[in-house]
C-alpha cells in the first residue's frame, strides 16, 4: 500500500474541505445495519432532547431522555457492532456519564446547606454577606459550558493536515460529544482512522453518514480506506465517480495511477497515461511515482 497515495487522498479532502459521505458497497447485512442505523437516529434524537430539557432545569425528564437513548444504543450496537466506528459505544458512554452527572447534582442539592463562614480582617467594617454558590450550582454551570465546535474542528484539521492524528481526536470528541451526528467531524474523525491505518473502522464511518450526493472530497476519501483495506474495486468505482464529475480534478488523476499500479503493477501504461494527464493538470512531478513507472528521470 502506498503512503503517498493514501496521503495524497487525505490532502485533498481537507483541501476541498469534507463534506457530506457517499453511499458505498458494505458487506455487512443491510437489514440488521438499516435498523440499527435508524435506532442510532433515534437515540441521536432522545440525546438531544435530554441536553434541552438538562438546560431548562429538568434533570429528571433529562435522565429519562438519556436512559431511553442508551437502550436504543444498546440494541444498534447488538444488530452492528462496528456501526458508526464504534461511536455508538462512546454515545452509550455519554449517556451513562449524563446520567450518573444528574444522579450526583440531585444528591448535591440534596444535602442541607449550611451556613457560609466568612472571615473578616480585623479593623474593617462588615460587608452584606453574598451567598456563594452550592456545589451543585457550580457542577452544572460546568456542565452546560458550551463547545466552541467550529475552534474544536479547526484544531484537529490542523492536527490532521500536519500528520498527527492522534492529536486531533480529543477535540473531534468533544465536538461528536456536543452534536453526535456532525459530519465534518465524523468524516475527520475517519482521516484520522484512515492515517492510523484503521481502514475498516473508516469506512464504517464513511458509509454511516452517505448521502445521496456524492462530494468529490468524500468520495476521494472513500478511495483512500477502500484501497488501504485491500477493496481495490470499491476503490476504483469511488474513484470513477469522482473523473465522471470532476474529470479534470487532478488529484483524482494521479491517485488513479496509484491506485492501477496497487491493482495491476505489471500493466503501467494506464498507470503511467493518467500520471501524464494528472501533470498537464498542474500536479508536481511525483519521483517515487515515476519510478514506479520505470519512467525516466
Amino acid at each position: 500500500m502506498s503512503i503517498r497515495f493514501l496521503r495524497g487522498m487525505l490532502l485533498v479532502a481537507l483541501l476541498l474541505g469534507v463534506t457530506p459521505a457517499v453511499q458505498a458497497v458494505w458487506p455487512f447485512n443491510e437489514t440488521d445495519t438499516a435498523k440499527a442505523e435508524k435506532l442510532a437516529s433515534q437515540a441521536n434524537a432522545q440525546v438531544q432532547a435530554g441536553d434541552e430539557v438538562w438546560r431548562a432545569g429538568d434533570m429528571g425528564k433529562a435522565a429519562q431522555y438519556y436512559q431511553a437513548a442508551a437502550e436504543q444504543y444498546r440494541q444498534a450496537e447488538q444488530l452492528s457492532p462496528n456501526l458508526q466506528n464504534g461511536l455508538v459505544r462512546f454515545r452509550l458512554s455519554y449517556c451513562a456519564s449524563q446520567v450518573e452527572q444528574i444522579q450526583n447534582v440531585a444528591r448535591e442539592k440534596a444535602k442541607p446547606e449550611g451556613p457560609v463562614a466568612i472571615t473578616h480582617p480585623t479593623g474593617l467594617a462588615r460587608e452584606r454577606e453574598v451567598p456563594t454558590p452550592s456545589q451543585a450550582e457550580a457542577r452544572m454551570a460546568m456542565l452546560e459550558e458550551p463547545v466552541d465546535v467550529r475552534r474544536e474542528l479547526a484544531i484537529a484539521q490542523r492536527f490532521i493536515t500536519g500528520d498527527h492524528p492522534a492529536e486531533a481526536v480529543p477535540s473531534l470528541i468533544k465536538v461528536l460529544r456536543a452534536e453526535p451526528t456532525n459530519r465534518r467531524a465524523l468524516l475527520l474523525m475517519a482521516t484520522v482512522r484512515v492515517q492510523q491505518g484503521r481502514y475498516d473502522d473508516a469506512i464504517v464511518t464513511i458509509e454511516g453518514v452517505r448521502d445521496a450526493e456524492e462530494d468529490e472530497a468524500v468520495l476521494l476519501l472513500a478511495a483512500g480506506a477502500y484501497c488501504g483495506a485491500g477493496r481495490y474495486f470499491d476503490a476504483l468505482l469511488a474513484l470513477d465517480k469522482v473523473l465522471k464529475a470532476h474529470p479534470e480534478l487532478p488529484q483524482a488523476h494521479i491517485n488513479m495511477a496509484y491506485l492501477l499500479l496497487e491493482m495491476t503493477p505489471e500493466k503501467r501504461a494506464d498507470a503511467e497515461a493518467y500520471y501524464q494527464h494528472a501533470r498537464r493538470l498542474g500536479i508536481p512531478r511525483d519521483a517515487m511515482l515515476e519510478k514506479r513507472l520505470g519512467m525516466s528521470p
